[in-house]
């Protein structure tokens, strides 16, 4: 999502090594005006902590808690429909650029076979008692 990828590059700029500069501060206070409240409140409460607010995702984990992601989030990260948080460490997630490429279709879903009559079972050997062999 846009607000998102906005509050990304807050982070960058906050966290930067020119972070203390003025004119860096004039830009994070253009960002900040962008972003929605809410958002921007629950990413001030991570950085108060000197935790990183957004983490970037890379095949399905989170970069900030190395921890695996629930498939229903990733789906949604790919669809790009709404604002997703990791589950484990509760920073805001954004697909790393490499993910996906902007702009692509999600893929397709696996085809189906067609359903058709089952063959029968093969037919199992029976065997006799423990210990006798025919």
């Amino acid at each position: 999502m846009k607000v998102i990828q906005r509050l990304f590059d807050l982070q960058g700029l906050e966290m930067g090594p020119k972070a203390e500069s003025p004119e860096t501060r004039r830009l994070a206070e253009a960002i900040r005006k962008e972003i929605p409240e809410q958002i921007l409140a629950h990413y001030d409460r991570l950085r108060a902590r000197d935790k990183k607010g957004v983490a970037l995702v890379r095949h399905a984990v989170c970069t900030g808690c190395q921890m695996k992601l629930a498939s229903g989030i990733y789906a949604h990260l790919l669809r790009d429909e709404d604002i997703a948080m990791c589950d484990s460490c509760a920073r805001y997630l954004l697909l790393a650029p490499d993910e996906a490429p902007p702009g692509a279709a999600p893929p397709p879903p696996d085809a189906r076979k067609p359903s058709g009559p089952k063959p029968p079972p093969k037919a199992r050997r029976r065997r006799g008692p423990a210990g006798s062999r025919s």
